[in-house]
């Protein structure tokens, strides 16, 4: 008898920790990535004639953070990091709430020499791609210094080069 009552106990047990993805999903009712393509969010800031840091990370929809740093950041080359599920629904929420799936593709102007701040959010069925150089909305900026503050803390690692 008490063997009959412990199986299904134990089956759900192991069975309910083999996906992370699939658990968090459940319980959000996000889906990061899409079928064709992996990635969930990336933020690219490029160099300019100045002291601008220059860098591109990227997150998969399982977590997965790659950096690239070019220059004027602490970390140059690449390097590579998780994010839990629970900071990119943060992340996901805050898009929403900016309105990021409804802005222009680019804002931009005959203004060269600022940095370009490049944004992808691609999650629960809709992917953007915003690329912002002068006279963005209000919330675009701050909202990529609000994934760089849920970014930077991250345990990072050396990558090798040749990635």
């Amino acid at each position: 008898m008490r063997f009959s009552l412990l199986l299904p106990l134990v089956i759900l047990i192991i069975g309910g920790g083999s996906c992370k993805m699939n658990e968090h999903f459940a319980r959000s009712g996000h889906q990061f990535g899409s079928a064709s393509d992996s990635l969930f969010f990336s933020l690219e800031r490029t160099p300019c004639f100045g002291k601008c840091a220059a860098y591109l990370v990227t997150v998969d929809k399982n977590g997965h953070v790659k950096w690239v740093g070019r220059s004027n950041t602490d970390r140059i080359g690449p390097w590579s990091a998780e994010l839990d599920f629970v900071t990119m629904e943060k992340l996901l929420i805050r898009a929403k709430e900016i309105g990021f799936f409804g802005f222009e593709n680019k804002y931009d102007g005959q203004v060269t020499d600022l940095p370009s701040t490049i944004i992808r959010v691609n999650a629960d069925g809709q992917d953007k791609k915003v690329f912002g150089r002068y006279k963005t909305p209000p919330a675009f900026k701050p909202f990529a210094a609000f994934a760089d503050s849920l970014i930077a803390p991250l345990k990072w690692s050396k990558s090798p080069t040749d990635q």
